[in-house]
Formats: C-alpha cells, sequence, structure tokens
C-alpha cells in the first residue's frame, strides 16, 4: 500500500505551484538557505579577499608559480586520497606548469560511468553537493562538488563581481533556468524575491511580448543595482526596449553567464540598458573560468583554474586558433577536476590585452551560441539542456524545433538507456515550452556537428 501512496504523493515542484505566493517566497528562501550552507560558510569575507582580482594583474610569471604551487598540493591530495587519481596519476610532483601535459585527460563519460571515484574517500557524504546538468553539449553528467570547492568557486565569482562595482548582497535581478512559475501562467508575477540573496528571480521561459513591460517594472520597481544571467534573456528585453522606447530601468552593469551571444548583441544590450555588460564563461563542474574585461576579451581567472587548449590529438593549439578548453580547478582536492575536457573551444588572444590584465586572454568563446525555440504564441526559449536531466541513459541529446510547434529531441542511447524516463523529458519539455507544443522523442545513432565540431544542443530547423 506504501508504494501506491508514495507516488500519489506531490512532487516538490507540485507542492511550490499550489503554495499561496507567500508560503513559496518562504520555500525558495528555504532553498537558498541550503545553497548557502555550501557556497558562503565561514569567514567568507576574507576568502573573497584572497581572490582579489588585482592578482591578474600581476606578471604572468608570478601567477603560473603559484599555479605550480597549488597543482602540486592538489595533485598530492588527490593521489593519495581519491580513487580515480590514485590509480591514474604518476608518482613524482610537477616540475614545471608545462608537465601538467603529461597527465591524462577526463572525459565526460568517467564521471558517468563512476561520479563518487572522483570524489575523496575522507571525505563525509554529508558535505557533498550532487549536481546534474546536461551542458551546453546535450551531454548528461552527475558530479559532485565539496563544501571547500563550492565555496571557492563562489568566492572567485563574488570577487569578480565586486571588480565590476556589483557586489553580492546588493540588490540585483537575475534570470536564469531557476523554475519560478508554471509555463502555462498568463499573468504575472513571472518573479520571485529571494530575501537572502536580495534577487529579484525572474523566469527566462515567460519572455514572451505581451510580458516584457511587466518584466520591466518588476525590475525598476525591485530598485536593483545591477542585472545578471541569461543574455538571451536580457537581449530580448533591450530589443524591446529599443523598439518601444521609454527609459530603461537604471542598472549599474549587467554580468551575464550560462551561455554567450555574439558582441554584436552585448552592443543591444548595453545600448538599450545604459550600462556595460560584461560576459563570462565558466561550467557547473569548473566554476568560473574567465570574465570580460573593457576590451571584450575573456581573462582566465589564473588563481581558480589552469586551462590549456588543445586540438583534436590532444595538443596545444597556436594563439588565434581554436581549441578545446582542457581546465584543471584549484578549488580543492576532495572533488577535484584534473585536465577536464569540457567540450568548449576559444581561441587565445595573440597579443597582450590592453586593458592591463596579465593573465591569459581568450579572444573567443566558440560553440556557445545555441539556437532558440520559437513557440507557438511568441515565447523565444532557449538554454533547454536541463530538460533531458530525468533521461536515464542518455548518451548525447539534442533538441531541434522542425516546425512552428513540433520539436523532437533526439537522442543518442548509452548502455544504460531507459527509453521509460523518455516521459519525463518530454513532459519537463512540454513545462517550459508550453501545451501549444507539440514534443516528441527519437533514438538516433548520431548527431550532427558543426564544421568546428560542436554539438548544438537547441537548433531550429524551420
Amino acid at each position: 500500500m506504501a508504494v501506491p501512496l508514495i507516488r500519489r504523493l506531490p512532487t516538490q515542484q507540485q507542492l511550490f505551484d499550489l503554495a499561496p505566493p507567500p508560503v513559496r517566497r518562504v520555500l525558495v528562501n528555504l532553498e537558498a538557505a541550503r545553497r548557502e550552507w555550501f557556497r558562503r560558510h565561514g569567514d567568507y569575507r576574507a576568502l573573497v579577499a584572497r581572490h582579489d582580482p588585482a592578482f591578474y594583474r600581476r606578471p604572468l610569471a608570478e601567477q603560473e608559480a603559484y599555479q605550480l604551487a597549488e597543482l602540486r598540493r592538489l595533485l598530492e591530495g588527490a593521489r593519495r586520497d581519491v580513487p580515480h587519481y590514485r590509480a591514474s596519476l604518476p608518482p613524482d610532483p610537477l616540475a614545471t606548469l608545462a608537465d601538467l601535459r603529461s597527465l591524462p585527460t577526463l572525459e565526460k563519460g568517467m564521471l558517468r560511468r563512476d561520479p563518487f571515484a572522483f570524489v575523496s574517500e575522507r571525505l563525509p557524504r554529508r558535505q557533498l553537493w550532487a549536481r546534474k546538468t546536461s551542458g551546453s553539449t546535450g551531454t548528461p553528467l552527475t558530479f559532485h562538488l565539496d563544501r571547500e570547492a563550492t565555496r571557492h568557486q563562489q568566492a572567485a565569482a563574488d570577487a569578480m563581481l565586486a571588480a565590476y562595482g556589483c557586489p553580492f548582497g546588493e540588490r540585483r535581478a537575475r534570470f536564469s533556468g531557476a523554475y519560478v512559475a508554471p509555463y502555462a501562467r498568463t499573468t504575472p508575477p513571472f518573479w520571485i524575491w529571494i530575501d537572502s540573496y536580495r534577487q529579484l528571480q525572474c523566469s527566462a521561459y515567460h519572455l514572451a511580448p505581451p510580458f516584457f513591460d511587466h518584466y520591466l517594472q518588476a525590475i525598476r520597481a525591485a530598485r536593483v543595482a545591477y542585472g545578471t544571467g541569461y543574455p538571451s534573456a536580457w537581449y530580448l528585453l533591450a530589443c524591446h526596449v529599443l523598439e518601444r522606447g521609454g527609459a530603461p530601468p537604471g542598472l549599474r552593469a549587467i554580468i551575464t553567464d550560462s551561455e554567450g551571444v555574439s558582441l554584436d548583441q552585448q552592443a543591444v544590450i548595453e545600448h538599450a540598458f545604459g550600462c556595460p555588460v560584461y560576459q563570462t564563461y565558466g561550467t557547473g563542474e569548473i566554476g568560473q573560468v574567465a570574465w570580460q574585461c573593457r576590451e571584450r576579451r575573456y581573462h582566465v581567472l589564473t588563481r581558480i583554474v589552469v586551462i590549456e587548449l588543445l586540438d583534436a590529438a590532444g595538443n596545444p593549439v597556436a594563439p588565434g586558433e581554436a581549441g578545446e578548453v582542457v581546465a584543471t580547478s584549484l578549488a580543492g582536492a576532495n572533488t577535484p577536476f584534473i585536465r577536464y575536457r569540457t567540450g568548449d573551444l576559444a581561441i587565445a588572444a595573440t597579443d597582450p590585452c590592453p586593458c592591463g590584465l596579465q593573465s591569459p586572454a581568450l579572444l573567443s568563446i566558440e560553440g556557445r551560441l545555441d539556437d532558440y525555440i520559437q513557440t507557438p504564441d511568441g515565447r523565444t526559449v532557449g538554454r533547454l539542456s536541463h530538460v533531458t536531466k530525468p533521461g536515464r541513459g542518455i548518451r548525447e541529446s539534442q533538441i531541434a524545433q522542425v516546425a512552428r510547434d513540433q520539436v523532437v529531441i533526439r537522442v543518442v542511447p548509452d548502455a544504460d538507456f531507459d527509453p521509460a524516463s523518455m516521459a519525463a523529458v518530454v513532459a519537463a519539455a512540454h513545462r517550459y515550452l508550453g501545451a501549444g507544443m507539440q514534443v516528441r522523442w527519437e533514438r538516433v545513432e548520431r548527431l550532427p556537428r558543426t564544421r568546428a565540431g560542436k554539438l548544438r544542443h537547441v537548433v531550429r530547423e524551420l
């Protein structure tokens, strides 16, 4: 009798949808408190100060010396305590930073097969944050971060925010994939205030022309100082501001993440909102990797990560050539990512950056500009990689809009693929794309790549 009863119990999301607004606000703040236990515990201000971006103005040789010392510490702990690295790392410490290339790379498939093989055996499980992401490539992945790594990743991000004049704790508006309201809702609010973050969390899935003015008014009413999150959302609002006229919300800056936009689109956002826009690059597994300077170059956060740009054979590419970003996190030795193949492509600068920062600079991040789905009711929805999270045994996936009201989720199955789990994937797609969109899935042997070899997770084939 217990099993049918459990199956009838509402999910956490259903409980949120059914709750009155005051209770929803309590629920989101409880979730924020849970995340803060990982992100900003202890003497956090001192940690943020240690990640002072002034470090990136030091001579590159000094930054690399710091990285080498941190790598030696990281590798020693991983070799001693982490099962995967105990078996794969050589016993000798690195003599130079270039010796990092002698270590094996970490593939996503290795993490998928045995996530706990990359966790320190000394670490209590309660200190782990299980994360699941489909990533920009649509490849599902479960991994773990401990409190130390999460805290350092967050401190690096908060230090950069402060350098842009937008410190954490000031009122801000954010667009992201966080669930705020059912897709079927057609009246505001499409946002919720998170007290502990002082953040207006806005839904990225209700951005349609009839609602643009409501969003802008909510941002004004919240008296936020700056904006963060999906650049696609800010770009849509920017186009509306320029087309309709009127004063936009006064923002100090907009710092984008999770997806890329072209430099032309970035300029449109700046023109509409009258403030600087900075794009950032990072991954869920590694955390922050690089942030834009005023010259539109992405500077690597050398205090928290070491990156290499490699060709298909695993050899370093020359500056000015596109290579895969292979990243080693310096955030902590309990849940290490050493020479992790991100699947993203980037191009390194060929000359020093005029901005004065001495850390390595990337001219561009390639392959991060996913297409968007245009729903029948006029909404533009991007960054749908999380839709495939409920699927089990998916090696790769792609969401393709094949008609105005039709979407196909193409799946390359792994050995443990469970077709029954795709019902939850289709339901998740409907939740964000609406009942008016027909959604089906199909099994395929392989998915097409771009000319640069990148798998695009969302494509439009109209």
